[in-house]
C-alpha cells in the first residue's frame, strides 16, 4: 500500500511538472505586457485594449480642440491621461449603476451598437487593429458609451427614478420646434466651368417671378412634387424636390424675423418667402397630426434638453465616488510605445 501511494504521488508530481512546462511555453508566446494592467477603477482592471480605445477617443477630441502638437503628440500628456482615466471611470461607473438598478440590456440599443460596430470596423478596422483594439473590444466600448443614454433614460424618462412627465416633454417639443414642407432655391448660377456665381439683379427678379408661378401652380393642382418636376420649374429648382424640414427655434440658422415667417406658414397654401440666404417655397405642417413622424422623431432630444444638465451633474457625482489607480511603470512603457 505504501508503494502504491508513492507511485501515485510520483505520477501526480510528473503531471504537475508537465502542466507547468506547458504554461511556461504558452507564456513565452504571449505578447509582452499583454497581461499587465494599466489602470484599475475601484479594483476593476481596465484592459489595455479598452484603455487604448478611450485613448484614441481622447486624442481625437484633443485634436479638434487644438491641444495636439504638429507631430501629433499631446501638448499636455498629463491632462490627456486624466481625460482617458475619466472616460474609463465613467465606463465602469455607468455599468455598475445599471446593474445596481437592475436595468436589463436594451435590445434595441444592443442592435444599434452591433450595426455601429460593424460600420466602424469596416471603415476604421485597420486603425483599431494597429492600436490593439479588437472588434469585440470595440463593441464592448461602444456598448458602454451607449449605456450612458440608457442610464439617462432609466433616471429621467417617463417612469424613471427621477421621471419626467410625457406632458412636459411634449410641451417642450411643440414650444420649440416647427416643421415645413418646401424647397430652398439659392440665388446662384452655375457657370459652364462648374463654378457658382451670385445672380445679377435682373436674374434674381426673373427667378422670383418663376417661383411665384411655381407656388401658384402647386396651389392650383395641390401637387407639390408633380409640379416641381415640370420642365418649366425643374430648371429653376435645379432639379430639387420639396422635403420635410424640422427647425428647432431655440437654436436655428434663421433670424428671429425669418422664424416668425416660418411660424406663420399655412398648412393648406404654398407661398414664396424671400429669406436672407435663399428663396423658400413652402407650406406649414401641423406636427400634432402625426406624433410618430414628428414628436417621436425628436422626443429623445427634447428629454436631453430638459434634463441633460441635471443628469451630467448626477453622473459627475457618481463618478466622483470611484477611484482610478494607474500602474505607473506599465503606463510609462505604454505611452512610450504609443504611435502618435
Amino acid at each position: 500500500m505504501k508503494r502504491t501511494r508513492t507511485n501515485w504521488t510520483k505520477k501526480a508530481t510528473i503531471l504537475l511538472a508537465a502542466i507547468c512546462v506547458a504554461l511556461a511555453a504558452m507564456t513565452a508566446f504571449t505578447p509582452s505586457g499583454a497581461q499587465e494592467w494599466l489602470l484599475q477603477v475601484e479594483g476593476t482592471p481596465v484592459s489595455r485594449a479598452v484603455y487604448s480605445y478611450f485613448l484614441s477617443q481622447a486624442v481625437r477630441d484633443a485634436q479638434q480642440a487644438g491641444q495636439m502638437k504638429a507631430d501629433g503628440s499631446p501638448k499636455d500628456l498629463s491632462a490627456l491621461r486624466k481625460d482617458v482615466a475619466a472616460r474609463c471611470v465613467e465606463y465602469i461607473a455607468i455599468g455598475n449603476q445599471l446593474r445596481d438598478m437592475e436595468v436589463p440590456v436594451d435590445q434595441v440599443l444592443k442592435s444599434q451598437v452591433a450595426e455601429q460596430t460593424a460600420f466602424f470596423w469596416r471603415v476604421f478596422g485597420r486603425y483599431y487593429k494597429s492600436i490593439g483594439v479588437s472588434k469585440q473590444t470595440l463593441n464592448a466600448a461602444l456598448t458602454g458609451e451607449a449605456a450612458k443614454d440608457q442610464l439617462f433614460r432609466a433616471m429621467y424618462d417617463a417612469g424613471g427614478t427621477k421621471g419626467t412627465t410625457e406632458a412636459s416633454i411634449q410641451a417642450y417639443f411643440y414650444g420649440n420646434f416647427l416643421a415645413y414642407e418646401g424647397i430652398r432655391v439659392f440665388r446662384w448660377v452655375m457657370e459652364e466651368d462648374g463654378e457658382d456665381r451670385k445672380m445679377e439683379d435682373d436674374e434674381v427678379l426673373a427667378l422670383h417671378q418663376t417661383l411665384l408661378d411655381f407656388a401658384q401652380a402647386v396651389n392650383d393642382t395641390d401637387d407639390f412634387y408633380g409640379v416641381a418636376q415640370e420642365e418649366t420649374f425643374a430648371r429653376a429648382l435645379s432639379g430639387g424636390m420639396p422635403t420635410m424640414t424640422w427647425v428647432r427655434t431655440d437654436a436655428s440658422e434663421f433670424s428671429e424675423d425669418e422664424l416668425k415667417q416660418l411660424q406663420n406658414l399655412k398648412n393648406d397654401k404654398v407661398v414664396l418667402l424671400s429669406l436672407t440666404r435663399f428663396f423658400l417655397v413652402a407650406k406649414g405642417v401641423n406636427m400634432r397630426d402625426s406624433k410618430e413622424e414628428h414628436y417621436f422623431r425628436y422626443r429623445a432630444d427634447c428629454l436631453w434638453k430638459l434634463k441633460g444638465a441635471q443628469f451630467e451633474a448626477e453622473l459627475k457625482k457618481l463618478c466622483g465616488g470611484y477611484r482610478a489607480d494607474e500602474n505607473t511603470g506599465a503606463m510609462e512603457r505604454f505611452y512610450r510605445a504609443w504611435k502618435w
